[in-house]
């Protein structure tokens, strides 16, 4: 069961994911400061943002870009 956080976007109590949707310490900052909503956000925008810019996820400069958008977009860069 997703446990109720804070958001870190939309700054609204509401339930979490309930695992991280990535591995490492990214996946784990996602999981305790980002909603299931706002998630689902990001999982439409990104591919959108591939879609357009034509990334490749095999390349690591696209990927970084990817994580640049993510942070940006769910406001992890803040605090």
């Amino acid at each position: 069961m997703a446990s109720v956080i804070t958001c870190a976007k939309c700054k609204e109590e509401k339930d979490g994911l309930e695992s991280a949707p990535m591995g490492g310490p990214a996946g784990q900052k996602v999981l305790e400061s980002v909603c299931g909503e706002c998630w689902r956000e990001w999982q439409e925008t990104s591919a959108r943002l591939i879609n357009h810019h034509g990334l490749t996820l095999a390349n690591p400069k696209h990927r970084q870009q990817l994580r640049e958008a993510m942070r940006d977009f769910l406001s992890l860069n803040e605090g």
